[in-house]
C-alpha cells in the first residue's frame, strides 16, 4: 500500500516545494524590474535617475561569479557554526516554510508516516551536494541584490533599496544560512 501512495507522496512534495520557490522567486522578477528602467526602450517617462556606468555593471556581473570559483572548504561548517548561532538568527522558524522544510514534511507525513528527505546516505549524500548548489546560487543572488539596493542609495531611491533589501534577507540571506546549517547538522552523521 505504501507503493501506491509514494507517487502521490512525490508529486504532492513537487508541488509544495514549486509554491515555495515560486513565493521566493519574486525576488529576481523585482530586481529585474529595478535594472530594466535604466534600459533606454523600458524607461519610465518621469524616470530621471541616469543610468549607472556600463564598466560598473561588467564589474558587478563578475562579482556574481564569485560564489562558483569559491573552494569547496569555504561551505564547510565552522566551528561557531555548530553552536546556537542558527538557532537565534531564527533559522528554525524559517526551516519550517522553505522548500523540504517542516511545514512540507508534516503535510507528507500525514500521506505516508515513514517519508523521510534523507533515507540513506545515497540521499543524505545528495542532499548535501544541493546544500552546496543552493548556498552557492543564493549567495550570488545575495550579491546581486547587495549591489542593486546600494545602487538604489547611491541613487536616491530609498523605497527601492528597503524593499529589495527586505527581499534579499528573506530570499538570499537566510537561505544561505540555512544551507550552512544544514550541513552542521549532518556534519556528525557524515563522520559516523
Amino acid at each position: 500500500m505504501v507503493t501506491q501512495r509514494q507517487p502521490d507522496v512525490e508529486r504532492l512534495r513537487n508541488r509544495l516545494n514549486l509554491l515555495v520557490l515560486v513565493v521566493a522567486g519574486q525576488f529576481l522578477p523585482l530586481v529585474a524590474i529595478y535594472w530594466l528602467r535604466f534600459v533606454p526602450a523600458l524607461r519610465p517617462y518621469d524616470f530621471k535617475v541616469p543610468p549607472p556606468a556600463p564598466g560598473l555593471l561588467l564589474a558587478c556581473a563578475g562579482v556574481l561569479i564569485l560564489p562558483f570559483l569559491l573552494p569547496r572548504g569555504w561551505f564547510t561548517p565552522r566551528r561557531f557554526e555548530r553552536r546556537g548561532l542558527y538557532i537565534a538568527l531564527g533559522l528554525r522558524q524559517f526551516r519550517a516554510v522553505t522548500t523540504d522544510g517542516d511545514w512540507i514534511n508534516r503535510r507528507l507525513r500525514r500521506l505516508d508516516p515513514t517519508y523521510r528527505v534523507i533515507r540513506d546516505r545515497r540521499t543524505r549524500d545528495a542532499h548535501l551536494a544541493g546544500t552546496l548548489l543552493n548556498e552557492r546560487w543564493h549567495t550570488s543572488w545575495l550579491l546581486l541584490g547587495l549591489v542593486t539596493a546600494g545602487s538604489a542609495i547611491a541613487t536616491g531611491q530609498y523605497g527601492w533599496a528597503v524593499t529589495i533589501t527586505v527581499f534579499n534577507a528573506a530570499f538570499n540571506f537566510y537561505p544561505v544560512l540555512h544551507q550552512r546549517y544544514k550541513r552542521a547538522r549532518l556534519r556528525p552523521a557524515l563522520r559516523a
